[in-house]
């Protein structure tokens, strides 16, 4: 295959995905709004551009089915048939199987064709109407004009298909019109400015920018040693290296929405399996975060999706016992928050009852009975993100096999994200998912504890002060302060480390985990730092409270700390007395 044939195979992988990506949404929508003639046309249109490419690289089996769906929306563009429940599940059938091919596309493997019932299916969907009746050529303003039908049927002689129907006279093709200068130069300027890039370049492109940040801290923890001059230049250094860096960023953003579209559909197929109803509300699509963020949620997104269709949400009748309308609703919400995005998965369904989730807990052995009495409803629902864990009785192809919410939770964990889950019986289910903008460069406070450093996301820092250990007081199991009219629970960090914690100054850094403050109680704060996150080796991967790590200026390595973690590992420690340093 020549160079020309490899970029033309490149672009037609590029739109049709995303053609073919943008149909399931657009279907689901068209299903709450079938008047709506803009969508009618608009999934009409991608079937037939993607079989007008699938034509010219000759791909039959692509064409066969885009043309079989395309057959069976002209009907309905056509009013010969309503755009039903029936035309409906073959048409979206017909998108999961376009969906299967261009992956297969994708990977470079050989097109499996549709299934020959599905291809049936839409072809008896198209036989059951009335046989359009074949008109003259209306005329307009004294010239011939060639109808929709008629010009379908054309292309469809041009790529080698036999017509449906016999086909007027063609009249001869109008000329078409000048395109002003004006308009000429406009369309060159738009396909001057966007180029495609390959996501790998990106990449490297983001790695090197990471790359002169670490440098750029290096010569700012040694600009003391240096002339004014250089100095200066140091700083006018520092200035281009931000916005490089935040550029680079912005050019990796895509909007959440292109993983949100395909929830619709796929929480109206997991419905429809278990005989329930339920209505897909999404906002915030147009949130960006980085593109690696966006892949990487995919899959903890969809089964937190169908863990709420199939956990959450009640069939129809018991949904109508307790005063519901028939169809649960399920809320997709993304949102930017300071130097992160939030995500909320919420549904009305029948909620999660702590107790129960406790005596489960107990009785498959994830936790001690004497460890579980201890628990609030709060941390109790906590238990789900335990490996091993389910409340479902029966295995299904949908869940209950004893795994998925723990992946969800390791997933997020990895993209140096928090997750949190509040729920109230017979009200609904909320997720609350926190994920950093980009994974590669993390604004942090760097602090000391144990005469090694650490650095703490400052995203969710509130306040910095020193801790006045004279008005430390015991509440339960916790250290407590008052901060701001407050009670603030207390971390040590010195604990966390298994160290004791010695004599002198200590300060305490406010962040915010989920809807409470926590203080982190350190020996000392540094300061802030634009930090390069680097993975974490097999021995410290998983482990509470460490997120990532980072190579400081002086070439020395620093660990990333969680808050969440943090907080989670505190709960876990066994009760001591106060300790005064």
């Amino acid at each position: 295959m020549s160079s020309s044939d490899d970029d033309i195979r490149s672009d037609f992988l590029a739109e049709a995905g995303e053609l073919v990506e943008q149909l399931a949404g657009q279907l689901i929508a068209l299903e709450r709004a079938p008047d709506d003639v803009e969508t009618l046309n608009a999934v009409f249109r991608a079937f037939h551009t993607v079989k007008g490419g699938a034509g010219f690289l000759q791909l039959p089996a692509m064409v066969e089915l885009c043309h079989a769906a395309e057959d069976v929306l002209n009907s309905v563009r056509n009013r010969q048939r309503a755009f039903d429940t029936e035309v409906m599940d073959a048409v979206l059938q017909a998108v999961d199987a376009a969906q299967r091919m261009m992956a297969e596309l994708y990977a470079g493997s050989a097109l499996t064709p549709a299934a020959p019932e599905l291809l049936m299916q839409l072809h008896a969907l198209v036989g059951a109407q009335a046989a359009a009746p074949v008109v003259a050529a209306p005329v307009t303003n004294g010239s011939a004009t060639i109808s929709d039908d008629e010009f379908e049927a054309l292309l469809d002689e041009l790529q080698g298909k036999t017509p449906a129907k016999p086909v007027a006279a063609a009249p001869p093709a109008p000329k078409p019109a000048p395109v002003p200068a004006a308009n000429a130069a406009v369309a060159v300027k738009t396909e001057a400015e966007t180029i495609r890039v390959e996501t790998h370049k990106l990449d490297q492109l983001m790695n090197l920018i990471g790359e002169l940040v670490l440098v750029r801290n290096r010569l700012k923890a040694a600009k003391g040693g240096f002339d004014e001059p250089s100095a200066r230049a140091i700083g006018e250094l520092d200035f281009i290296t931000r916005n490089l860096q935040n550029t680079v960023a912005q050019v990796r953003m895509q909007p959440i929405g292109k993983v949100f579209a395909r929830f619709p559909k796929l929480a109206r197929d997991v419905a429809r399996q278990l005989g329930k109803q339920v209505k897909v509300v999404l906002e915030g699509e147009e949130t960006e975060l980085d593109k690696n963020l966006v892949e990487a949620l995919a899959d903890p997104l969809v089964h937190m999706v169908r863990n709420s269709v199939d956990h959450g949400i009640e069939m129809p009748d018991r949904r109508a016992q307790a005063g519901k309308a028939a169809a649960g609703t399920l809320l997709l919400r993304a949102s930017q928050e300071g130097d992160h995005i939030r995500i909320d998965i919420r549904d009305d369904g029948a909620g999660i009852d702590a107790e129960r989730i406790r005596a489960k807990a107990v009785d498959k052995g994830v936790i001690e009975a004497a460890t579980a009495a201890t628990l609030s409803p709060a941390d109790c629902l906590q238990l789900i993100f335990l490996p091993g864990f389910s409340t479902k009785e029966e295995v299904s192809d949908l869940s209950g096999r004893g795994v998925g919410m723990d992946v969800v939770m390791s997933r997020i964990k990895r993209l140096n994200g928090t997750v949190e889950l509040d729920s109230r019986p017979g009200e609904g289910t909320a997720f609350r998912i926190r994920v950093p903008l980009t994974l590669a460069v993390l604004p942090a406070l760097i602090v000391r504890s144990e005469g090694r450093r650490f650095a703490l996301p400052l995203a969710p820092v509130s306040d910095v002060f020193r801790l006045d250990e004279q008005r430390m007081r015991r509440v339960e199991r916790w250290d407590v302060v008052d901060s701001r009219g407050a009670p603030l629970r207390l971390v040590h960090l010195d604990r966390w480390l298994g160290a004791e914690a010695g004599r002198g100054p200590r300060h305490v850094v406010v962040a915010q985990v989920g809807d409470e403050r926590y203080g982190i109680v350190v020996r000392e704060v540094i300061g802030r730092e634009e930090i390069v996150i680097k993975p974490l080796g097999a021995s410290l991967r998983g482990l509470a409270g460490i997120s990532g790590a980072t190579v400081m200026p002086d070439g020395r390595i620093a660990l990333i700390l969680d808050f969440n973690g943090l907080v989670t590992a505190a709960r876990a420690l066994p009760v001591e007395g106060v300790t005064h340093g």
